[in-house]
């Protein structure tokens, strides 16, 4: 599932690939993830342009030229790709396609869990997700100090309010490995018992890992709309990085379960 990094490489390459392009015509290949019907959504985007895409938690915001939002969420497996248009998509794997007036089209695919959604303008606190969203952990408004305010008497682990979307948005279980790691934090630590400086330093972590992510390109698996892939797995300190040594003191990296996700974690770094 794309994470706070990949959605901003991909949010910033629609960006520069789909600004002021005019969408032709839509195929809906898959009315469920529609949030309206497939005859109001052709209705609405048909003709329109592209204006701004920008990120948000684990989604891309285009709007377009009218007082809609296009609202995009990849869910499990997903991506948006910039295709040629002699290129023929395949109907039972492409969620949606828009094609553009000089033919190219933009192919919408996800697995599972994706969304297509048509939103108001200013009006992204009514969306039943987008609205629960919570603190966009790479905004300037974002600080130590809030972070620790949003800890204060929390019982629960630290990992559990990392990848809650309506505490901090963007953040998954890729990301949050080395978060944690850097942070010198286990994931089951109680978020509550954090000490000013853990937090100042789990602070720093977050916009750390975070802005790494963007400069690679995004994480295993994810692109932009180009294609171009993400290169932060080949960056990992101890995610997914099972036996290997830890990067600081050399103890073999070990996997456990938090919950229902998996952590990997250095045992003597992390406490």
């Amino acid at each position: 599932m794309p994470e706070l990094p990949d959605i901003v490489v991909l949010a910033e390459s629609m960006d520069k690939a789909l600004r002021n392009r005019l969408i032709e015509d839509v195929t809906v290949n898959q009315p469920k993830c529609l949030n309206v019907s497939v005859r109001r959504f052709a209705n609405q985007v048909r003709g329109r342009r592209f204006e701004r895409s920008s990120p948000r938690g684990k989604w891309v915001l285009s709007d377009l030229d009218t007082k809609w939002t296009l609202a995009f969420n990849l869910g499990m497996g997903g991506e948006i790709r910039l295709h040629t248009k002699n290129e023929e998509p395949e109907t039972k794997r492409e969620r949606v396609v828009l094609r553009l007036d000089d033919g190219q089209q933009v192919w919408i695919h996800h697995w599972w869990f994706g969304h297509v959604h048509l939103v108001p303008k200013g009006h992204l606190g009514s969306h039943p997700q987008i609205g629960r969203l919570g603190q966009e952990p790479l905004a300037d408004g974002f600080t130590a100090d809030i972070l620790h305010h949003m800890l204060e008497g929390r019982r629960g682990w630290i990992k559990k309010y990392l990848l809650d979307q309506s505490f901090i948005a963007g953040i998954g279980n890729v990301y949050i490995q080395d978060v944690l790691w850097y942070a010198r934090l286990h994931p089951k630590r109680s978020a509550g018992s954090l000490t000013r400086p853990e937090v100042e330093g789990l602070h720093q972590a977050i916009q750390r890992v975070l802005n790494e992510g963007i400069s690679y390109g995004g994480g295993p698996g994810e692109q932009d709309i180009w294609g171009n892939k993400g290169r932060y797995q080949e960056h990992f300190m101890v995610g997914y990085r099972t036996g290997k040594a830890c990067p600081e003191c050399g103890t073999p990296v070990e996997e456990l379960r938090v919950g229902s996700t998996t952590s990997y974690i250095c045992p003597k770094c992390q406490i």
